[in-house]
């Protein structure tokens, strides 16, 4: 181990021990994520979900009861990615934004974790999963928000540079971290908008505040960072948390152009 190494890891240790300290460092929206939709999974006998970018994994699996005749779909962009993916039911393989491979009332819920900033268009995904859920249906997300410290850092830096940077600071990131990003609607009032817009109402909305880990590697400033996020919690600006999760169940039909254009105007008002 160099040097450089051995001086991050050392910041590291020191970083993890404070982090459970931290009231922000509590909330982890990414378990959160899985708990709920498994919940929704285990509610009735028979549902099925999408799990978009399902790739690898589809993290919910594990608490789904088996013996509820669950089924996963996993949709995923890299045929490679779903080829390692051993919980999901059914593979397919799909540009999400231009083409959303399900039946109108075919799943009972489509789900997402660390996708949508991933996405260029993430309206155009969205009006399609509200045309092919069935009224009831739900749409659960939880995607990292546009105005995070690391969302800014990582829109800033050059993709060669972040790549590096996480190989460095976060060591097996190759092939599970790295992805282009773009952050398209990724703020909690963003989302809310476009998912309203295309026929949803909002159940819950949650946000997470904790990012320090990001920043373990140095520990002044992970103590500096640590406590902007305390003011940002005890101020409770949403919109520039770290995380967000999000809840929305399809109503019975897609707002009209016209809906849309008023929905619009009264939220720019």
């Amino acid at each position: 181990m160099n040097s450089v190494n051995r001086f991050v890891c050392l910041n590291k240790s020191i970083s993890r021990r404070i982090r459970s300290h931290l009231p922000q460092a509590k909330t982890d929206l990414q378990e959160e994520y899985a708990r709920l939709v498994a919940r929704y999974m285990n509610s009735q006998p028979g549902m099925t979900v999408a799990d978009i970018g399902g790739g690898r994994s589809s993290a919910f699996a594990k608490y789904v009861d088996l013996g509820g005749r669950s089924r996963i779909i996993a949709v995923d962009i890299s045929p490679d990615e779903l080829a390692q993916n051993h919980e999901a039911d059914e593979k397919r393989v799909a540009d999400v934004t231009r083409h959303l491979p399900l039946e109108p009332g075919e799943v009972d819920m489509i789900v997402s974790k660390s996708v949508l900033e991933h996405l260029v268009d993430v309206d155009a995904f969205v009006q399609k999963a509200a045309r092919v859920l069935p009224p009831g249906g739900y749409f659960v997300s939880v995607f990292p928000s546009k105005y995070a410290l690391y969302s800014i850092i990582n829109r800033m830096l050059p993709r060669r540079v972040s790549n590096w940077v996480l190989r460095v600071l976060i060591p097996g990131s190759e092939g599970i971290l790295g992805f282009p990003v773009y952050y398209d609607n990724c703020t909690p009032s963003a989302m809310m908008r476009v998912l309203r817009r295309n026929g949803f109402e909002i159940t819950d909305i949650r946000v997470s505040y904790g990012q320090t880990d990001y920043f373990a590697f140095l520990l002044p400033l992970y103590l500096l960072v640590a406590l902007f996020e305390m003011v940002l919690m005890a101020l409770g600006l949403k919109n520039l948390a770290a995380t967000v999760l999000i809840t929305a169940r399809r109503t019975e039909a897609p707002l009209n152009q016209e809906n849309q254009r008023l929905t619009t105007v009264s939220t720019a008002g």
